[in-house]
């Protein structure tokens, strides 16, 4: 937990015809013991209001923003949430209902380093005038939908006392003009990494008679921008990564690599055509440099003739993920190795039958040295069973963000493998359509990443572009190299 600090504040008050409390609310925020800054904006009042803000204008801690017309509460609080510049911004009415008294308990969670964004509940504990029921369980029942939309568990989702982290609020872009600012928001805040706490504040309800503005029809409008906002899948961060900065918990980067392989896990068409090319050349023990999170191991475990399978992996995770998956048992192993490395001690006295790297080689910079340390690893007369990215015109950003340090010339890997002292018997093309794929998304479209419906599309599609592939990548090449190679006597 972060050492607790006073944060400093930018409330955030929109204002529409509050000439009798306008005064009174003003001195209430100001008497609060805070480094702060006081954005008022005016939704064009005509009772007098616009005329008791201007005795303000020189206020040093007060900023006031005259709207040209009517624009609705939301719209006034996305222009004084574009304004602020200290660490917290708090959403402030300008009437009496809720009371800067409780600023203290709402920037608690903030200042003690436990939260991003804090809600003041009038539900929980704090004291309340006894007014409307009907407004009490129309309160109630948003906040149920709203919480069965986005999986929070507030128990006052439409509560005037909000406060943000400013990176935060103003990194959100925020779409509705009226009252539909506060279903919004929150649904909004729920898709992100966000840490939400929720505290009691006292609410000092008014009536209709003292200038109550929200109707039933603000209610059912509540409804649809739940239901909206909640289900839109359109972009609304501005800057993500001064977001993400902000927050308490930051999240990890996304590991590219990880995430393609837990989409190709689901590739089973594609991994059973991969298996099926080098099926026939698996031997009894086998060890796997590189298993990832075990998409060649799921194969391997159905294959009648393996007794034994050691999977290996520099990453612990990629392991436990194995683990989880199959089991541990006599007849499957796991060890932790990084290919760039010696083979750990504790295989230094095994040998195998088969050694397999499945898009493994193009991650090591020290290609050679690797093949090596499988060689060591194989019986006399083992084998070895490569899968590589072909093709170095194909090298894009895909690459780079997947770690690979190269693809290779069919002429070159066999070179490769022969000086390392391996006998290709056999090296395929693979994938010609595959091929296509990665030439389009990323040396035209210039992506990063293939999409997981990039990938469940084309694993659609494997059961026919099987038939058509060995009649095209023998001619034109594919995205893959197959090497299957023996141990050489030298």
């Amino acid at each position: 937990m972060a050492a607790a600090r006073f944060s400093s504040i930018s409330v955030a008050m929109p204002v529409h015809n509050e000439r009798r409390t306008i005064r009174e609310i003003i001195r209430r925020i100001k008497a609060v013991e805070r480094e702060k800054e006081i954005i008022i904006v005016d939704d064009f009042s005509n009772d007098g209001t616009r005329r008791i803000l201007n005795e303000y204008r020189c206020d040093p801690e007060i900023r006031i923003v005259f709207q040209p017309e009517n624009r609705g509460k939301g719209a006034a609080l996305k222009t004084a949430f574009g304004l602020a510049t200290k660490d917290v911004v708090i959403v402030q009415d300008a009437d009496l209902e809720y009371s800067p008294d409780d600023y203290q308990v709402l920037l608690r969670p903030i200042d003690a380093g436990l939260a991003d964004v804090v809600y003041g509940s009038r539900f929980l504990h704090g004291e309340r005038r006894v007014l409307y029921f009907r407004h009490s369980i129309g309160n109630r029942l948003l906040t149920l939908l709203s919480n069965f939309f986005t999986d929070l568990n507030l128990t006052d989702m439409e509560t005037c006392y909000k406060a943000f982290k400013r990176e935060i609020i103003q990194n959100i872009q925020l779409d509705s003009p009226r009252f539909g600012f506060e279903p919004e928001i929150t649904a909004k805040l729920a898709k992100l990494p966000c840490t939400i706490y929720e505290v009691p504040i006292n609410y000092y309800g008014r009536s209709y008679d003292q200038g109550k503005k929200i109707t039933w029809k603000d209610g059912v409008a509540a409804l649809r921008h739940i239901a909206v906002y909640s289900l839109s899948r359109k972009p609304f961060v501005k800057d993500r990564a001064a977001l993400e900065q902000a927050l308490v918990n930051q999240p990890e980067p996304p590991d590219t690599g990880v995430l393609t392989l837990e989409v190709f896990e689901k590739a089973l068409n594609y991994n059973r055509w991969i298996f099926a090319r080098v099926r026939d050349h698996v031997g009894r023990r086998i060890i796997e440099v590189g298993s990832g999170i075990g998409n060649i191991i799921a194969e391997l475990v159905n294959h009648p003739d393996v007794e034994q399978i050691v999977a290996t992996d520099h990453a612990p995770g990629s392991l436990n993920v194995i683990r989880d998956r199959f089991g541990t048992d006599n007849f499957l192993d796991t060890v932790i190795w990084d290919a760039n490395d010696p083979v750990p001690e504790v295989l230094s006295d095994q040998t195998f039958d088969t050694v397999i790297c499945s898009n493994v080689l193009e991650h090591v910079e020290n290609h050679q040295a690797a093949l090596q340390s499988m060689r060591r690893l194989l019986k006399p007369e083992g084998r070895l069973l490569l899968l590589v990215p072909a093709h170095p015109a194909l090298y894009c950003r895909m690459d780079t963000e997947l770690g690979h340090f190269r693809r290779y010339r069919k002429s070159e890997l066999r070179t490769l493998l022969t000086e390392t002292g391996f006998e290709v018997e056999e090296m395929l093309d693979h994938n010609f359509f595959g091929a296509i794929g990665w030439l389009v998304a990323g040396k035209v479209l210039r992506r990063k990443e293939l999409s997981n419906g990039d990938i469940r599309r084309f694993d659609r599609l494997v059961p026919i572009l099987r038939r058509v592939d060995p009649l095209l990548s023998p001619v034109f090449g594919g995205v893959s190299l197959i090497a299957i190679c023996r141990k050489g006597q030298n």
